[in-house]
């Protein structure tokens, strides 16, 4: 698709990923034919803290960005420290057991 001023979007898309450049995002911009043979190095780029673009043509479609790490789970850290009353495990009355149910 042309513009009515002779700019393709493909024109568009890289004006605009050089303005973020400029603006000091650190944001590359590609096609879905780049992103294809180039998925690796992509994925590498995330992994280093960069974000892309994916446009289809020259329209931004995905942004991809990484994925925070888990956290490792600490077995047992609340152990004792939380106390349950042997109260908790009593029936509930009719009355509460009909709320909870939805009757």
């Amino acid at each position: 698709m042309i513009h009515p001023d002779g700019l393709t979007a493909s024109h568009l898309a890289t004006y605009l990923a050089k303005c973020l450049v400029n603006w000091g995002c650190r944001m590359a911009v590609y096609n879905v034919h780049q992103a294809k043979t180039q998925l690796s190095q992509l994925l590498a780029q995330v992994e280093a803290g960069e974000e892309v673009v994916i446009a289809r043509r020259g329209v931004p479609v995905v942004r991809m960005v990484g994925c925070q790490q888990r956290v490792n789970r600490q077995p047992d850290v609340l152990k004792d420290k939380v106390v349950i009353a042997e109260s908790f495990f009593d029936p509930l009355p009719d009355g509460e057991l009909d709320a909870w149910e939805g009757k």
